[in-house]
Order: C-alpha cells, then structure tokens, then sequence
C-alpha cells in the first residue's frame, strides 16, 4: 500500500471514531498547491511557506478538520479534551503528534 493510500484509511477510521462519537467533522484542506500554501504563510496561517518549507498538505498527507455542531458552528478543540482523545487516536493509527497551536490538524 502507498503511504498516501494508508493516510487515507488512518483518515477514514478517525472520522468514523468522531462519528460514531456523535460529532460531525468537516474536512478542509487535504491536498494544497504550492501557491496556496505560500498564500495561507503570507496571511500568518502556516509556518510554511511552501517553498523551502513545504507544508505536508502538499503531499496530501496532512488534513484539517473542523467539529461542528447541528447548526454547522464550530466546536472548539480545546473543549471536553477533544483535541487530546482524537489525537491520541491519530498517533496510534500511525499519526504525528498534535500541534498545540493547529489542534485540528492531522498528519503522518
């Protein structure tokens, strides 16, 4: 299996784990041109600039997501040690650990 193919699945199970949890994640940006990625630095979004610091999102090997409730607001990561249960879920899926200051980004 490729490393992305395996990324895809590890993604799969996370989302279903929040799923059957009873939340509703929104994934957003999974795959980033370099140009994006430059844009989201140059706005103070990413420590990468996506040139000689590439993001993995350029890879496709790094996803963002949101939680959401009902109403489509979004949930805070830091609330009910969110953050912390799905993350440690990612590591153990093979997963990088999470960021302090991106808690709802995920990658390998």
């Amino acid at each position: 299996m490729t490393p992305r193919q395996t990324f895809n699945i590890s993604l799969i199970k996370l989302l279903n784990a929040m799923i059957e949890a009873g939340e509703i994640p929104l994934v957003d940006f999974v795959k980033r041109s370099g140009e994006e990625q430059h844009r989201l630095f140059d706005a103070g979004l990413s420590k990468c600039d996506g040139i000689k610091v590439r993001s993995k999102h350029q890879t496709g090997m790094a996803v963002d997501i949101y939680l959401t409730d009902t109403d489509g607001r979004l949930k805070d990561w830091t609330m009910n040690g969110l953050a912390d249960k799905y993350h440690a879920l990612w590591e153990s899926l093979g997963g990088k650990p999470k960021i302090s200051w991106d808690q709802g980004h995920f990658e390998v």
